[in-house]
C-alpha cells in the first residue's frame, strides 16, 4: 500500500508532476499536416485546442470524461492533441463561454494594488494551474495560482526571485523548513485517502516552505514550495511590494521526497478572509477575477 500511495502521488500539482492534476502535460507541438476537420453531430459541442491545454483539462471543463473525447475523437491516446485541433466534446454538461469574457467586477476595494509574484509573469495558461482544480492524488482542489516554466509567460526556474505582491506585514517565515520524509509522505496520503478530503494539517505539509503576509483588512498573501527565505524575513518584519520574499522550488511536493527538482513551481495564494479569492466559482470568474487582481483596477 506504500509503495502504491507514493506512485499515485507521482502520476497525479498541477503537485512525473506533481500530481496528475497539479501540472498537466506539455501540449504537443502542431502537427505537421492538418487536421481533418470532423463531422460534428448536432448534439454535441466542438472546442478548438489552446496551447497550454491537455484533454485532462478540457474534460474537467466540460464535464466529460477523457475516455470520451479520445473516442468521439478517435484519438491514438490522450496526448495526440495540437493547438488549433478542434475536438468534439459529447455529452458536455455545459459548455463555457470564452476565458476572458465578462470579466467579473471586484467590488471588494481591498483587492486593488497587487503585482505579479514572479517579474514578468502572467496568469498560467491551463486552468488546471488556477484555484478550484481538482487535485485528485490528495482529495482535494487547488487554492492557488501555480507558477511553472512554460506556463506563465516567463522562466520559473530553480531560486528564481519571488516578490512581495504587496506592502505588507510578515506573520509567518519557515526558516526552519525541515522536508517530509517518505514514512511521513506516506502517512499524509494514506489519511487523506482514507478521510475523502485533505485535512489542514495535510494541506499545510503539501505547501511546504512557506511565508505569509498580512496586507491588512482580512487580505494575506502566502508563497509556497520555497526553496529558501530571503534574509531579514521573520514574522512582525514590514515588506514593501517587490521585495524579494525567497526562492522558487518545490519545497512540500510529493515529488520533493520520491523525485526531487521535478515540482520546481511558485504556488502562490491570496486569501479573503476565511477562504481564498474564487473559492467556488467556475473556472472563467475565477481568472476574469484574479486577470483583474493584477490589472490594477
Amino acid at each position: 500500500m506504500v509503495a502504491a500511495l507514493v506512485l499515485y502521488g507521482a502520476c497525479s500539482s498541477g503537485e512525473s508532476k506533481e500530481a496528475q492534476s497539479e501540472t498537466p502535460a506539455r501540449t504537443a507541438a502542431p502537427s505537421r499536416t492538418p487536421t481533418p476537420t470532423p463531422t460534428f453531430p448536432e448534439a454535441d459541442v466542438t472546442y478548438t485546442v489552446q496551447e497550454g491545454d491537455t484533454l485532462y483539462d478540457i474534460a474537467q471543463r466540460y464535464g466529460v470524461t477523457v475516455e470520451a473525447i479520445v473516442d468521439a475523437n478517435h484519438l491514438p491516446d490522450a496526448t495526440a492533441l495540437s493547438v488549433g485541433q478542434v475536438l468534439i466534446i459529447p455529452d458536455a454538461a455545459y459548455t463555457p463561454g470564452p476565458t476572458t469574457a465578462a470579466a467579473t467586477p471586484l467590488a471588494d476595494p481591498r483587492l486593488t494594488g497587487f503585482s505579479y509574484p514572479i517579474a514578468g509573469a502572467c496568469l498560467p495558461s491551463s486552468d488546471n494551474l488556477m484555484p478550484n482544480a481538482p487535485r485528485e492524488y490528495r482529495s482535494g482542489i487547488h487554492e492557488g495560482v501555480d507558477f511553472y516554466t512554460g506556463y506563465n509567460c516567463v522562466d520559473v526556474s530553480l531560486n528564481t526571485a519571488v516578490l512581495a505582491v504587496k506592502a505588507g506585514t510578515v506573520t509567518r517565515a519557515d526558516n526552519d523548513f525541515v522536508e517530509m520524509t517518505l514514512d511521513e509522505l506516506n502517512a499524509i496520503l494514506a489519511r487523506t485517502q482514507a478521510q475523502g478530503y485533505t485535512d489542514d494539517a495535510a494541506l499545510d505539509k503539501f505547501r511546504g516552505r512557506q511565508v505569509w503576509i498580512d496586507h491588512g483588512n482580512g487580505i494575506v498573501t502566502r508563497y509556497a514550495h520555497l526553496a529558501g527565505i530571503a534574509d531579514n524575513f521573520v514574522a512582525g518584519a514590514r515588506v514593501r511590494a517587490g521585495d524579494v520574499v525567497g526562492f522558487v522550488g518545490d519545497s512540500g511536493t510529493p515529488e520533493a521526497v520520491t523525485d526531487p527538482g521535478l515540482e520546481i513551481h511558485l504556488h502562490w495564494e491570496i486569501r479573503v478572509d476565511d477562504s481564498f479569492l474564487g473559492a467556488n466559482l467556475p473556472a472563467a470568474e475565477v481568472r476574469a477575477l484574479y486577470e483583474r487582481l493584477f490589472s490594477g483596477q
